[in-house]
């Protein structure tokens, strides 16, 4: 098949700001990205569940930790960010915490009481 035909949608060439991809082949590509989505959705969560309120809070909280403990060894950073990634409140996209709305790739070099600083307790240490 020629590559023009390919181009025509619903038999016709493409008209003024339209896309040039055929109808199928566009309605093919939403339903792939939809089941994945499905599939995504059941793993990891998708936005953060904090309100302002809380965020602030548990900013307050860490931000104290941080100033009396510093931060972590790359190990023990490392293992946290890796139960981060494993668990379902972690939103892969932005890499934050839906229960605390934290950015995870910072959290995680803070030192202090784990238990402090993960919202569902799951660092060890």
């Amino acid at each position: 098949m020629d590559i023009r035909e390919e181009l025509k949608s619903a038999g016709a060439y493409p008209q003024g700001p339209v896309s040039a991809w055929p109808q199928e082949r566009n309605k093919d590509l939403h339903a792939t990205v939809s089941r994945q989505a499905d599939k995504d959705l059941g793993r990891h969560a998708t936005k953060v569940k904090a309100g302002a309120g809380k965020m602030v809070g548990g900013l307050l909280k860490t931000a104290g930790q941080a100033m009396r403990h510093g931060k972590v060894s790359e190990v023990i950073r490392n293992e946290r960010y890796d139960t981060c990634k494993a668990c379902p409140a972690f939103i892969e996209g932005s890499k934050r915490c839906s229960e605390c709305g934290c950015f995870m790739e910072a959290k995680t070099w803070i030192g202090g009481d784990p238990k402090a600083l993960c919202p569902l307790k799951k660092w060890e240490r």
